[in-house]
């Protein structure tokens, strides 16, 4: 099963349409504000997509908890604010960004690594935010594994454990390869439950 933590954003169910493409599992959508710890170590995921969010990382603390438990035994997706989450969960620091977007697509470049593993080496992708992770910050447990024409973080993950995290949504219909990097991240939660059994 694959639990998507909805942060009551739009979009949440634009991701969970993807993941149902790409995830023959059952999926489970669940309301911020009604996680409980125990409830989800019971529900026994197979991995978690943060979806994005209105606010900041700090209105969210019970996602801090989700990550404590469940980084290093599921793979995690953080998306827009589930990337912010993961970002400040470790260390780093979210700002103002130069310029807020909100519905401007913006090339990005990337490592070619986890979710953009064999993905054209630039493309487009769809933003909506104010708020950007901080570059002089950044935590070392992370690796960038994006940015744009500005230098600004786009996606990042976890040098040791199955985390990632987008600061777009590939769930838009104006990203390209959206889909794609669903498949991928679906692709290492069937690895990780492989390498499990």
């Amino acid at each position: 099963m694959l639990l998507v933590i909805d942060n009551k954003d739009s979009f949440t169910y634009n991701i969970v349409d993807y993941l149902k493409q790409c995830y023959t599992e059952a999926i489970t959508v669940i309301d911020v504000d009604e996680i409980n710890i125990e409830k989800l170590i019971n529900m026994k995921p197979s991995a978690i997509v943060i979806s994005p969010g209105p606010g900041t990382p700090s209105d969210y603390a019970i996602l801090n908890e989700v990550i404590t438990q469940f980084m290093n035994h599921v793979p995690i997706l953080g998306v827009c604010l589930g990337f912010q989450q993961i970002i400040t969960y470790f260390g780093g620091h979210i700002v103002k960004n130069y310029k807020p977007v909100h519905g401007h697509t913006t090339l990005i470049t990337h490592t070619g690594k986890g979710i953009f593993k064999n993905l054209p080496k630039s493309f487009n992708v769809m933003r909506y935010h104010s708020l950007m992770a901080d570059i002089h910050t950044f935590p070392g447990e992370l690796t960038v594994t994006a940015t744009n024409d500005k230098g600004i973080i786009m996606a990042c993950e976890h040098r040791a454990f199955a985390v990632y995290g987008v600061q777009y949504h590939p769930e838009s219909f104006l990203s390209e390869y959206g889909i794609d990097q669903i498949k991928l991240f679906i692709e290492s939660v069937e690895a990780h439950h492989a390498s499990k059994i």
